[in-house]
């Protein structure tokens, strides 16, 4: 089954604004902002509170986003960061691996995946995996993230299109891109027909819409969290940053882009 695979640099080249958000290694400014690394269904969230926090506290942040492997590889690679937020999955690895403090970890709710299209396009029925099956059919083209670059939710779609049967069918009109939300904003910019993304990165892209969730036989909740740094210059400021993202405000911003809190 081969895909179409679109890194990055390649994403950049399509769309013609593309995601003002820093893809290398965040550096600290003279000023010392406190420095985040999350994943682009976190992003538009932590832009949010991290502004909040900012605007109260007068401590400058600088978000980061990199896929849910890329998270781990840039840390093994020596990039200091305060804060993590990522897949509670990862999150529990990375702490076995000592790239983050695992008894600092705080839960930041689960996320499920849905379909995003551009205003205009009639919405397909999303009730049963049979509409979805049909809705995915009759696309041009889908895009989602790339499952070789640790996207749980890429690997989960790619299984997902050969449980409906369709993959082998699906693989030439299948574009993947680094993350979902690059993979959303391919579709905003027209490079494809469907999104199949989570929630929160379908809500964040301008000039997408969100026709529904998957179908639930198919879909897959993801919990996220976030944990302090193994090698995090302020601790202080980072678990104050944390103790934001997981106040009352915070999760009712997570709510609003699509997040849940199971029990």
């Amino acid at each position: 089954m081969r895909l179409r695979s679109i890194t990055r640099r390649g994403l950049l080249a399509l769309v013609a604004t593309p995601l003002a958000i820093p893809s290398g290694p965040l550096r600290a400014e003279p000023s010392l902002p406190l420095r985040v690394l999350c994943t682009g269904a976190m992003l538009a969230v932590a832009q949010d509170i991290a502004a909040a926090f900012t605007q109260e506290t007068g401590r400058a942040v600088v978000l980061g986003m990199a896929s849910v492997g890329g998270i781990g590889r840039r840390l093994r690679d020596g990039e200091k960061v305060e804060l993590v937020l990522n897949t509670a999955r990862q999150l529990a690895a990375m702490a076995g691996a000592g790239l983050v403090d695992g008894t600092s970890m705080m839960e930041l709710g689960h996320i499920r995946l849905g379909l995003g299209l551009r205003p205009g396009t009639p919405p397909p029925a999303l009730d049963s995996t049979e509409a979805l099956r049909a809705a995915l059919l009759a696309a041009p083209g889908i895009a989602f993230a790339n499952p070789t670059v640790g996207a749980p939710s890429g690997v989960h779609l790619l299984r997902m299109l050969d449980t409906l049967g369709i993959g082998a069918t699906m693989a030439p009109r299948t574009l993947l891109l680094p993350t979902g939300l690059e993979a959303a904003q391919a579709v905003a910019a027209g490079h494809a027909t469907l999104a199949l993304a989570q929630i929160s990165e379908i809500l964040s892209v301008p000039g997408l819409v969100l026709a529904g969730p998957l179908p639930e036989a198919v879909n897959m909740a993801t919990p996220y969290a976030g944990a302090i740094a193994s090698r995090a210059e302020d601790r202080h400021g980072a678990q104050a940053l944390l103790r934001r993202l997981t106040s009352p405000a915070g999760q009712a911003r997570f709510r609003a882009a699509g997040f849940s809190f199971p029990g």
